[in-house]
């Protein structure tokens, strides 16, 4: 009888057709004692990525192409998550690389101990071409937890690094379709009312920053309304103590200034 998988990596492509090839095979990469099932989810791309996937999947039986029509980030995720059938489940975007050894650090974590609903860890940014893992960056990771009051100070969690449980995420009721931005962050806030969050030092992840991107594209009013209303939420459920709150109001104050900055100093028709 075939071995059932205990993760399932989670991919969801919109019109990444330039990227997706190289995400599946590093998906496919990964080490891990137990088979690694791969679920793509394509939410309705109009170039090539359907066909991209399809190639790199092949002969690759743990490679399972979906195409399920446009539904949004959100929706897209929670039904390649329905879809899947591992105990535990790996978020990888689109654009972003898999190091061979995520599964390594991450699982331990979550199998050690039952309470906690999430474990996460580093990732380098790049641009252009994807850099070298620099030497020991995964041995002896250090775990700590992260705290609700950390969480809405600051989101530093890279979803391409996001391990889960499968019943935290039932539990949570899956990610929140009210958004169509800021979904990773509403989904660690639902996670923390079902369980703890822990991260590691460790880097399993090359996430590619891309100016073209869907969601580098929308407007700034959009990110601001959407993680306004998430951490109200938060503040509902959650104990946010006030040193918290004004570490976000800070943030949110010096990133408003950085960006008229750069519109005060943009060449002279430029948009």
């Amino acid at each position: 009888m075939a071995q059932s998988p205990l993760v399932s990596v989670v991919i969801t492509a919109f019109n990444a057709q330039d990227h997706v090839a190289r995400a599946l095979r590093t998906a496919a990469q990964l080490d891990a004692d137990r088979p690694v099932e791969i679920i793509l989810f394509d939410d309705g791309s109009t170039d090539d990525t359907l066909a991209a996937a399809r190639a790199e999947a092949g002969d690759e039986p743990r490679i399972h192409v979906i195409e399920g029509g446009r539904q949004g980030r959100a929706k897209a995720l929670n039904k390649a998550v329905t879809e899947s059938t591992g105990h535990f489940i790996a978020i990888l975007d689109a654009d972003d690389i898999a190091l061979p050894h995520r599964l390594r650090v991450t699982v331990p974590v979550l199998q050690a101990d039952p309470e906690l609903a999430m474990v996460c860890s580093e990732a380098i940014v790049f641009e252009g071409t994807p850099p070298q893992l620099p030497a020991g960056t995964h041995t002896a990771p250090q775990t700590h937890r992260i705290t609700p009051a950390m969480l809405y100070a600051s989101n530093r969690i890279i979803h391409s690094t996001v391990l889960f449980r499968r019943s935290a995420w039932e539990q949570a009721g899956g990610y929140d379709e009210r958004f169509d931005i800021c979904i990773d962050y509403a989904f660690y806030f639902r996670l923390l009312r079902t369980g703890g969050i822990a991260g590691t030092d460790a880097v399993t992840c090359f996430r590619e920053r891309r100016d073209d991107s869907y969601f580098a594209a929308k407007d700034r009013r959009d990110y601001h309304g959407a993680l306004s209303r998430i951490r109200a939420e938060a503040r509902d459920s959650l104990s946010i103590p006030l040193w918290a709150r004004l570490a976000a109001a800070a943030r949110s104050i010096r990133s408003d200034a950085k960006q008229l900055g750069a519109l005060l100093h943009a060449p002279t028709g430029a948009t």
